[in-house]
């Protein structure tokens, strides 16, 4: 409400924490009186970042006189919660699936983040999930399994999060991720997201995980706990706002028995996270009472000094990630010298300050320039029906047979580079690539002869 005090909306918003929280600081009388407070609007667009809705939802049902604020409030979760319920439901029948594949393919598939996570709580059904997190130790075989879901069982890319990848030229690592939306209609089969190779952070960090993401054994496996918990501090880095899901899943995650602390601390460090997970302790600490046992195993974790400004305690702030992104940045490159370190940094700042839109221009534009393989550049792979729809007035090119290169060695993975800007094929599909979601109409028309050629 407008007419509260700063300290009071603060107040109010840890109170609402509390009561997503696995372990609440707060009794209920108090989150109930924030929703008084904020009003049941403000208060369920809260608890709705917060990503522990279901619980949230289940405390208020177990009142036994709830008002008008709380019956609202509930009544403005309840679409999702239906909906997690849901996805709850299913999940086993989607990860059998999956072994099917993993086995019929051949292809070692490592689930992880909240398909780990969950499995620290007393309760699996009270945990927020968006979708399936899959994980492969290479890019051929992220492209392999995306060809089987898209093929098999008709899901396709999803237009927010187009597939993308960067190359580390220090060790030739290829890694990236592919989003995938289930079919319509089909209510039963959940997104999934593929990520290959290594987890990246931020602007031009990366997690290190990869030895964890290869396995000889074809099937499902899990994602070792420190691994996937750095994932989930990486994941919240990276939006620049802590949920309560992700203080539920570090609580229950570093407090578990077997907990290798010293393995995810030195993830957390060598990524230069440890700042970021002070802030997440510091957000737990506000809203979670902690046993005595607990309270001893954070205490083993130092807290990191930092530049970067504190998150947004109620809503994540596109400001707030550029800034962050950028100190992260120059932090990471450090090590190769002041003036190579802002450059990287000037970099994170020129991509995270504006809201890019994939678009047609025409001529070159700035996706003409030619994208190095580096850490800090993103090269999203637009599939060529989308590239194509951009076109305010489709037209043809003659096939140029332009210079290629291959990447990561894979023959089938090749990069086309013209003086419009650059295309790829994966087997026999195409896609326009872009960096800054410009793309040219030459490219996309010469993309599209490619593809042409191909067929024949």
């Amino acid at each position: 409400m407008s007419a509260l005090k700063r300290s009071e909306r603060i107040a109010h918003l840890r109170a609402l924490r509390s009561l997503a929280s696995v372990q609440p600081l707060f009794t209920i009388e108090r989150s109930v009186a924030a929703i008084d407070a904020l009003g049941a609007a403000e208060a369920s667009r809260f608890i709705h970042t917060l990503r522990m809705r279901t619980l949230v939802s289940r405390r208020l049902g177990d009142l036994p006189s709830p008002n008008n604020a709380v019956r609202d409030c509930q009544a403005a979760l309840a679409t999702k919660v239906t909906s997690l319920a849901h996805m709850h439901t299913v999940l086993q029948a989607n990860l059998d699936q999956l072994e099917r594949v993993a086995r019929d393919t051949g292809l070692a598939i490592v689930v992880g983040k909240g398909l780990v996570a969950h499995t620290r709580y007393p309760d699996r059904s009270i945990r927020d999930f968006n979708d399936l997190d899959l994980f492969v130790g290479n890019h051929t075989d992220a492209f392999r399994l995306a060809a089987v879901l898209r093929g098999e069982f008709g899901y396709t890319f999803q237009n927010n999060e187009l597939p993308w990848l960067k190359v580390d030229p220090s060790d030739g690592m290829v890694y990236g991720q592919i989003a995938h939306v289930a079919p319509p209609g089909a209510g039963d089969m959940l997104n999934i997201d593929i990520h290959f190779g290594d987890y990246s952070v931020r602007h031009c960090g990366r997690l290190r995980i990869a030895g964890s993401l290869t396995r000889d054994t074809p099937g499902l496996h899990l994602l070792a706990p420190e691994d996937n918990l750095a994932c989930v501090v990486n994941n919240a880095a990276g939006d620049y706002f802590v949920t309560a899901k992700d203080t539920n899943d570090l609580l229950l995650g570093i407090t578990a028995p077997g907990f290798d602390l010293p393995r995810f601390l030195g993830l957390i460090r060598q990524a230069r996270l440890d700042g970021f997970l002070g802030f997440m302790i510091r957000t737990l600490r506000e809203t979670t009472v902690l046993t005595e046992e607990q309270e001893r195993r954070f205490r083993e974790i130092p807290l990191a000094l930092t530049v970067e400004p504190p998150p947004r305690p109620d809503a994540p702030s596109w400001t707030l990630r550029c800034l962050g992104t950028t100190l992260h940045a120059f932090a990471v490159r450090r090590d190769a010298g002041v003036i190579a370190a802002g450059r990287t940094a000037a970099n994170a700042f020129s991509y995270y300050r504006k809201r890019l839109q994939l678009r047609a221009v025409p001529g070159g534009g700035r996706n003409a320039r030619a994208a190095e393989w580096n850490p800090w550049t993103c090269v999203r792979l637009v599939p060529l029906k989308m590239a194509t729809g951009l076109l305010e007035q489709p037209g043809e090119a003659a096939y140029t047979n332009p210079a290629s290169s291959f990447i990561g060695g894979d023959k089938e993975f090749e990069r086309f580079d013209t003086a419009a800007g650059m295309y790829f094929r994966v087997g026999d599909e195409f896609f326009v690539g872009t960096v800054e979601y410009d793309l040219s109409a030459d490219v996309i028309r010469q993309a599209r002869a490619a593809a042409a050629v191909r067929t024949q």
